[in-house]
């Protein structure tokens, strides 16, 4: 038999999406596991539970109280049954056939007993040969031991149990640190002496799924064959690869992943390594600037109506997420202040979109936090551009060089310190700019793998887009050739 080695190889611990990407869509979904891969994770964690019919699917839970309200357990029912009560829930068949279309390994972790033969075989006949298999319980890893399981096998280690004793007597090839809880600083329980003592004994190791930065920047950096997760981007973004030298905009946030112009799209793209976030401001009815690109509150919230006929407290009371996915349900409409704050946290930048507010307003509100420095302004209402540059000589305007009959014309209309070319444009268009004084950004909203090839060649000095993860995936391509 062949030794049982890791499925993947590369210079970096692999990013293991826990539960798929669940901090961004139901854990342990398909949704989940494709919102991971496009966040850049190479492996998938998944839970296996069997069905009364024996049918290996992927739940953390044994029964489906937390899924459904339903005191059922999985045990109990049929596949069938199953699908019927808890859609969402997929056969480890249908995950199989999505990771190999996306090209993601699995790290499968065993939840029922018995359950390992059953996922062994099964990616076996579906010739899925990029699996780790694991178990808290020591005896079904054993079991899949002694049965000469080709798949690599993983012990899962309980804070404040040995991991070396666990190894031997489930006859594993790494021990997974399920140590997230050990305090503050959980990386410190992962001493020189252990990585060595595992190497000495052949051991690999995998460490437990993390979503502290301060954490994460540490383990990392530690010879360790992966890292579970529940934001992938944490691990896969700008930071993981070389400086580009391209600052990435992101249109209304991360979109494709989370409700648009929310905190928790500004979020999601600031981990990613986004320079800048761009918002849409809008006025309540009682005088306080939103983040809203609709006039009606129809299209993404749970309301209805124009924005300003709401006060702010009105507003609030609304879900800006519903619409996107029951998982963001909690998500309210932000006020500017609030994405300023969550941008300033992460020492990033907004594109501010002025739809309708006073410009007099706009300008005193960003002039009394002092992030005239931390911004750039534009407005598709000319009567706004122009009373925002007349306001704040001092502010960063961006024009969109489509609007203008020359490049003249728009830099003695605005005196723009950006301007706006669309990637059709761009090379045509881009050096006349810089010439003129003025960076260009180009402009691309659209998802074609290709076109993010050519930007990468480009290399705009900026980028607004939809799809920050395209435009690593491309880097990456770049980088490995």
């Amino acid at each position: 038999m062949k030794p049982r080695t890791w499925p993947l190889t590369g210079g970096q611990p692999t990013c293991i999406a826990h539960r798929g990407a669940s901090a961004h869509a139901a854990e342990n979904t398909l949704r989940a596991f494709e919102v991971a891969a496009a966040l850049g994770a190479e492996m998938w964690e998944i839970d296996i539970q069997l069905t009364a019919d024996a049918v290996p699917v992927v739940c953390h839970d044994a029964n489906l109280k937390r899924v459904t309200g339903l005191e059922r357990a999985i045990t109990d029912l049929t596949f069938s049954q199953l699908r019927d009560l808890a859609a969402d829930i997929p056969s480890l068949e249908e995950t199989i056939e999505l990771a190999k279309r996306l090209g993601v390994a699995l790290y499968v972790e065993i939840k029922a007993r018995g359950a390992g033969s059953h996922v062994w075989s099964l990616l076996q006949a579906r010739g899925f040969p990029q699996a780790v298999l694991g178990s808290f319980s020591v005896e079904e890893v054993r079991l899949l031991a002694e049965a000469e399981c080709p798949y690599p096998l993983a012990v899962l280690v309980p804070l404040g149990t040995d991991p070396f004793e666990r190894a031997e007597a489930s006859r594993a090839d790494i021990i997974h640190l399920c140590w997230e809880r050990g305090g503050e600083r959980p990386q410190d329980l992962v001493t020189p002496e252990l990585l060595h003592r595992a190497s000495q004994k052949g051991l690999g190791v995998v460490l437990w799924h993390e979503e502290r930065r301060s954490v994460l920047n540490d383990i990392i950096k530690l010879p360790v064959l992966g890292i579970c997760t529940n934001q992938p981007e944490m691990m896969r973004g700008t930071a993981s690869l070389p400086r580009s030298g391209i600052s990435i905009v992101c249109h209304r946030g991360a979109n494709a992943f989370a409700p648009e112009n929310t905190l928790a799209a500004a979020r999601l793209s600031f981990e990613q390594g986004a320079d800048y976030v761009e918002v849409d401001v809008r006025l309540s009815a009682d005088g306080e600037i939103v983040v809203l690109h609709d006039p009606i509150l129809d299209r993404t919230t749970n309301g209805t109506g124009p924005v300003n006929a709401l006060t702010l407290a009105e507003l609030k009371q609304l879900s800006a997420g519903a619409w996107f996915s029951d998982h963001y349900r909690a998500e309210t409409i932000p006020t500017l202040g609030e994405m300023i704050s969550l941008a300033r946290s992460y020492g990033r930048r907004l594109y501010i979109e002025n739809k309708s507010v006073d410009p007099a307003l706009l300008m005193a509100f960003v002039e009394a936090r002092g992030f005239f420095g931390e911004c750039f302004f534009w407005s598709e209402d000319e009567r706004l551009q122009e009373d925002m540059r007349r306001l704040a000589p001092h502010a960063t305007i961006k024009a969109n060089v489509g609007r203008y009959s020359s490049i003249e014309d728009m830099k003695a209309h605005l005196a723009p310190q950006l301007t706006e070319i669309d990637f059709a444009d761009y090379e045509r268009l881009a050096p006349a700019c810089i010439e003129a004084g003025m960076v260009p950004m180009m402009q691309y909203f659209g998802s074609d793998p290709a076109v993010f090839d050519r930007i990468v060649a480009l290399a705009p000095p900026m980028i607004n887009l939809d799809r920050a993860d395209m435009l690593l995936a491309a880097q990456r391509r770049h980088l490995h050739g």
